[in-house]
């Protein structure tokens, strides 16, 4: 087990590279599992080869919210918020462990375009934008709300023991909202998607995988401004809308709305863009039947 705040927190050992690109970082085994322990992610694509491969990988791969924390912190001091701000990414290529990798990112629009590839080759990993955005509370008329659950300082003084190079407030709530999500409300779309596949095939799967597709936050800098001290963290509470789920024929995906309010007004959206891969066996015996 590792320590809080050792030298392995990501955004602490990334390995400069060289070139005309603006970053450069590489993540091992010892930042995978840093995050694990912070997130409580131990999906194991990022640990196991063996279940990688069910999701079709042929290597361990490092966790996507893990690779954004020090795109995010590049973004945000290139392009400083001041009002409703969105970052988006999608996730194109998983990057295996220790690929170093570097960071593009140039004017776009009202805000910034960036992309991630590998540094040898400029093989991309994920894209995105970040700059400003309209209050997404209109997107959250009709949706159905559930499970609102109140944050506290603590977490925040988690996030900062493990990350303390981390200085935007708004990526430390990010990264706590996504490990409460992950430890305590992943468990519901997972069985949302087991069943819509029985109902599909009338099998259960024998096991399954999820991949994160993509990440997008959306959260009003004016707020986070103030966002210091127990008395504005405790204040905070997260909930979730129950996602559609679309499926295929061995797979299901969809998005899962994380809006967190303050004193009843919402401060920050995050949408995390899901698959769950499934080995269904009777699938397999159909297939090889002639």
């Amino acid at each position: 087990m590792m320590a809080p705040a050792a030298t392995s927190a990501a955004v602490r050992t990334a390995a400069p590279v060289t070139g005309s690109r603006t970053a450069g970082f590489a993540f091992g085994m010892p930042e995978v599992e840093q995050w694990a322990q912070f997130s409580s992610d131990r999906n194991p694509i990022h640990f196991d080869l063996a279940r990688a491969r069910v999701a079709g990988l042929d290597a361990l791969i490092v966790h996507g919210m893990l690779a954004l924390m020090p795109v995010k912190q590049s973004v945000a001091r290139m392009a400083p918020a001041t009002g409703w701000t969105k970052f988006r990414a999608l996730f194109r290529h998983p990057i295996p462990h220790g690929r170093a990798i570097a960071l593009d990112a140039a004017p776009g629009g009202a805000g910034l375009r960036f992309r991630v590839c590998a540094a040898v080759d400029q093989f991309e990993h994920f894209r995105g934008t970040y700059g400003p955005a309209d209050d997404p509370t209109p997107a959250l008329d009709g949706e159905q709300v559930s499970f609102e659950t109140p944050l506290d300082y603590t977490m925040a003084e988690r996030f900062a023991a493990c990350y303390p190079a981390v200085r935007e407030a708004w990526i430390a709530l990010d990264a706590v909202v996504f490990s409460e999500f992950m430890r305590t409300r992943l468990h519901i779309v997972e069985d949302l998607a087991q069943a819509a596949l029985l109902r599909r095939h009338g099998a259960a799967p024998a096991s399954k995988v999820v991949v994160q597709l993509s990440h997008t936050v959306t959260f009003d800098a004016a707020f986070f401004g103030a966002l210091a001290g127990p008395a504005a963290w405790d204040a905070l509470r997260y909930a979730m809308c129950m996602p559609e789920l679309v499926a295929s024929e061995q797979q299901l995906s969809g998005t899962v709305l994380l809006p967190v309010m303050s004193e009843g007004r919402l401060v920050m959206l995050m949408e995390v863009g899901l698959v769950s891969k499934f080995d269904v066996p009777h699938l397999h015996s159909r297939e090889s039947t002639p």
